[in-house]
């Protein structure tokens, strides 16, 4: 083993028992994503009969929620599925994963060396290291895709004879898991319009028939229309297009800069350095790996201009950049500059990680909620607060992605759940058994709107799609768009209230009781 290859190999192990050391870390301490908490509800109103969209809001493709209801349910009231659905994301990544590393190594011929190094290098930053253990469907949504990628570089790269007999068949399935990375999550259709684009250019440059692609697209069409079928007769089609494209894209300003969860450094960190060493990369004759750097480099821009620097929007495009820069680094180890590069790599996460410090309340989640689905019984109102949320099987709201304070209240004012909230009017008609108390603060207040003109128009726009209108557009956007902010009526709450031992969550005095029941 020569020097540089004893060099690299120790700063893998170092950094790789360094991220996982940080992963467990992240596993039982870090945050829990208000997805987590929403995803897990919404699987719940399913397995309960009630119809996404319809009878609940929610702005997501709605496959996840269906694979997610038997394990909800089979937790019911336990809040060990707080950390079960850490569990069962890290599995969808794994097996997502395991489709790249695939590709990777039968396509793009990159070793299994250089594959591990790039998933250290995808690790680095710790926004990548948080999304194994947060609920949401780009988990399983990465499954469809990469396993449907896989047989579509069978079916355009063949390669060997099974995979030329098998042509059709491979493209067969590559659409069908398309189609359900698209029912799970429908952010997946900048990659599909990409994919989509290669293969019309392959149909019209005569590589590929017209009728084969089209035959292959027979049994996905079936699916889709099934779907659409699905959404027609539980009469959710309108409020499906309405809070899953129109909402979404208005959710955009309404957050304004503060959306920007993860510096712009996080999402264009890896891509950037990668971009530098694609001559390497392309170097060799491999029609595969222009292919797939064509498809990185679309979906990058793409999403930097639609504007959604969430590091879960950008899992396709970091995975491959890490591989480019990790082929650079193998090949040329023995030159100073790069290892220079690869001491330096560690750098900017690691700053990153001391100003942007992780939320380490997750345990606390975990108790609290624990507390709550023990003592709470089955349709009790309980009061969630903007940045607390433990009603995971409860009635009340139907969605409280925020709790009070939603950034999809506006989306609420269709379920005649909000009335344009009076939280001390709410409490004292509720009697909740559980409150967590702390005074409301909106997310209009909370958020940064660095474009409110934009915002308004688009509550103008909304409002002229809303299947119910209770009030005239001038009153319904100045509600949406002013910031509110409650103080709670501390002298009610001492009179009614005690605290519990997770401070400030307050219990009914007079079902104290219920807690030596148990």
């Amino acid at each position: 083993m020569t020097s540089n290859s004893k060099f690299l190999k120790s700063f893998m192990t170092i950094l790789a028992v360094a991220e996982v050391g940080f992963l467990a870390w992240t596993f039982y301490f870090h945050y829990m994503c208000m997805d987590h908490a929403e995803h897990i509800h919404a699987a719940w109103l399913v397995w309960q009969g009630q119809v996404p969209y319809r009878d609940f809001f929610e702005h997501h493709n709605p496959l996840f929620w269906f694979v997610l209801a038997p394990i909800v349910a089979l937790f019911y009231r336990n809040a060990l599925i707080l950390y079960f659905a850490k569990l069962l994301t890290l599995c969808f990544y794994s097996i997502a994963f395991y489709a790249f590393y695939l590709i990777a190594r039968d396509f793009l011929k990159i070793s299994k060396l250089k594959f591990i190094l790039s998933l250290i290098l995808y690790f680095l930053l710790f926004d990548n290291c948080y999304l194994l253990f947060e609920l949401q469907p780009d988990a399983l949504m990465l499954v469809f895709f990469f396993w449907g990628l896989w047989f579509f570089l069978r079916f355009f790269f063949p390669r060997n004879d099974y995979d030329f007999k098998n042509r059709g068949l491979n493209l067969n399935i590559a659409f069908i898991l398309f189609t359900l990375a698209f029912l799970v999550l429908q952010k997946i259709l900048i990659l599909l319009a990409i994919l989509a684009g290669f293969t019309l250019y392959q149909i019209w440059k005569k590589n590929v028939q017209l009728g084969s692609v089209l035959k292959a697209s027979i049994p996905s069409l079936c699916i889709l229309s099934a779907f659409l079928a699905y959404l027609y007769y539980t009469n959710s089609w309108s409020v499906y297009f309405l809070f899953n494209y129109d909402l979404n894209l208005w959710m955009q300003d309404f957050m304004g800069s503060a959306r920007i969860l993860q510096s712009w450094m996080v999402v264009g960190y890896l891509p950037i350095i990668a971009i530098f060493s694609l001559h390497h990369f392309l170097a060799e004759e491999n029609s595969v790996r222009n292919f797939i750097c064509g498809i990185m480099l679309l979906e990058f821009i793409q999403k930097m201009i639609v504007g959604a620097p969430y590091v879960q929007y950008f899992i396709f495009s970091n995975l491959i950049s890490a591989l480019i820069i990790a082929d650079i680094i193998v090949d040329k180890i023995y030159e100073k500059r790069i290892k220079l590069v690869l001491l330096l790599l560690p750098i900017l996460p690691i700053v990153m990680l001391f100003y942007y410090p992780p939320n380490t309340h997750f345990p606390r989640y975990y108790k609290v909620s624990d507390f709550v689905n023990r003592y709470a019984r089955d349709d009790e109102p309980l009061i969630n607060t903007v940045f607390f949320f433990f009603n995971l099987y409860g009635r009340n709201p139907a969605y409280y992605w925020f709790g009070f304070g939603n950034v999809a209240q506006v989306a609420q004012y269709v379920y005649d759940i909000d009335r344009n909230i009076d939280l001390n009017t709410y409490i004292r008609e509720n009697m909740p058994m559980f409150i967590y108390a702390v005074d409301y603060t909106n997310l209009l207040a909370a958020s940064n709107i660095d474009n409110l003109f934009e915002f308004r128009n688009h509550l103008k726009s909304l409002w002229n799609k809303l299947p119910v209108k209770k009030d005239n557009q001038d009153d319904f956007v100045n509600r949406w768009s002013s910031p509110v902010f409650q103080t709670l009526d501390w002298n009610f709450l001492k009179t009614f209230y005690a605290i519990t031992p997770y401070n400030p969550l307050l219990i009914r005095k007079d079902l104290i009781y219920r807690l030596n029941q148990y």
